[in-house]
């Protein structure tokens, strides 16, 4: 589902719960919905929010809001943001220089710092050559003092210290979907075991990837060299077992 089709699916979700009352809903919606605000019926109001917000829509019961993300499909995309917000807030939360140059090195795939290197590489390339450095990021950017700085800021609030935080991810369409709250957000990722293993770089469970390579330099496509993304490939999959097991 691409992006268009996720703000697509985010209004038809909105039609379907606003001005509802809670009883009345589909049990894929009811269930998580009553649990979340402790009540059984009321009259349900949503709204979108802005895209600075992690939080896609607020549900409110009474005097009561909670914020909800919205995601859909697979290998889902949760954050992005420019290398050069990026890399000083990593730089802020403890990240050594080392590890900075590696994500930077990786980022541009040129063999250079800043981008200006003739010839660009593709992960597979990198990896194959570079591997032990970004094992060796990988396993910094995953300490768990780390990873809780950077679920805020990837999941549950975003960049912006007036963000709301999430109080869970949805995850499906208005006809059928599962809800994750913000706990078990972080039972998963900060769970010892749960490491992505690509051979690149990892916060844990979260894959980190520029915005493009640009591998054959075309002009529109430049300016998404400088973009950084952070990928929670396996996130339906380690929701549904949390989910699950938590029960």
């Amino acid at each position: 589902m691409g992006k268009n089709d996720g703000h697509q699916n985010e209004y038809e979700i909105i039609e379907v719960l606003n001005k509802k009352k809670i009883d009345k809903l589909p049990n894929h919606f009811k269930k998580w919905i009553q649990k979340l605000f402790q009540v059984d019926k009321g009259t349900l109001y949503v709204n979108k929010l802005n895209n600075e917000q992690k939080a896609d829509i607020v549900l409110k019961v009474g005097e009561a809001n909670k914020y909800i993300s919205i995601k859909s499909g697979n290998s889902n995309s949760f954050h992005s943001e420019q290398i050069n917000t990026f890399i000083p807030f990593l730089r802020e939360i403890g990240i050594s220089e080392s590890t900075l140059k590696t994500i930077v090195f990786f980022h541009y795939g040129d063999n250079t710092l800043d981008g200006s290197g003739p010839t660009r590489f593709t992960s597979n390339d990198l990896r194959k050559t570079h591997s032990k450095w970004f094992k060796l990021a990988s396993d910094e950017l995953s300490q768990d003092n780390i990873m809780k700085h950077v679920i805020e800021r990837f999941i549950t609030k975003g960049r912006y210290k007036a963000n709301f935080t999430i109080d869970g991810i949805y995850h499906g369409t208005k006809d059928d979907g599962f809800f994750l709250p913000t706990k078990l957000i972080y039972q998963i990722l900060l769970r010892k075991k749960h490491v992505w293993k690509n051979g690149t770089i990892n916060f844990k469970m979260l894959s980190y990837q520029p915005g493009s390579r640009n591998l054959w330099g075309i002009p529109g496509s430049e300016q998404k060299r400088n973009n950084s993304e952070i990928k929670w490939r396996s996130f339906k999959k380690d929701a549904l077992n949390e989910i699950k097991f938590s029960k």
